[in-house]
C-alpha cells in the first residue's frame, strides 16, 4: 500500500478524507490559539486592574497570537487543499489573522471602545474554528 492511500481515502462526494497530519495540525494550532486568547484575557484583566508588567505580557501574547493564527491559516489551507473541502474555514482563518493585526494596532493607538470589540471578534472566530476542527472538519472532508 502506498503512503498516499494509507493517509487518505476517497469519499462518495469525490473529496478525499482528511489526512490525519493536516487535520491534527489544524486541531493543535486552533487549541493553541484558544490558549493564547485565554492568556490575553488574563493579561488584559491585569492591565485594567493596574497590574505591573502586564503590558509587556499582553504585547508578548499579541505576538504569540499572530504566530499561532498564522499557523492556523497554513493548517487550514493544507487541509482544504488535501481534502478539496470548503474554503470558508481558510477564509475565516485569514480574516482572524488580519483582525489580529488590526487588534494589535488598536491596542496601541485607539481606545478600549475599539480594542474590546476586536477581542470579541477574535475570540468568537478562534473558538468557532477550533470547534469546526474537532467536529466539522471530519464531516466536511
Amino acid at each position: 500500500m502506498s503512503s498516499s492511500t494509507a493517509r487518505t481515502t476517497r469519499g462518495t462526494t469525490g473529496r478525499t478524507a482528511a489526512p490525519s497530519g493536516a487535520l491534527r495540525l489544524l486541531q493543535a494550532a486552533t487549541v493553541l490559539s484558544v490558549l493564547v486568547v485565554l492568556a490575553q484575557f488574563v493579561t488584559a484583566g491585569q492591565l485594567l486592574s493596574g497590574g505591573r508588567g502586564a503590558e509587556g505580557l499582553h504585547a508578548g501574547g499579541a505576538i504569540a497570537l499572530h504566530v499561532v493564527q498564522g499557523l492556523v491559516v497554513v493548517a487550514a489551507l493544507l487541509l482544504q487543499r488535501a481534502t478539496r473541502g470548503p474554503v470558508w474555514p481558510t477564509a475565516l482563518a485569514v480574516l482572524s489573522f488580519a483582525v489580529g493585526f488590526a487588534q494589535a494596532w488598536t491596542g496601541d493607538h485607539a481606545s478600549l471602545a475599539v480594542h474590546v470589540p476586536g477581542a470579541v471578534i477574535t475570540t468568537v472566530v478562534t473558538v468557532w474554528l477550533t470547534a469546526w476542527a474537532f467536529s466539522g472538519a471530519r464531516r466536511a472532508a
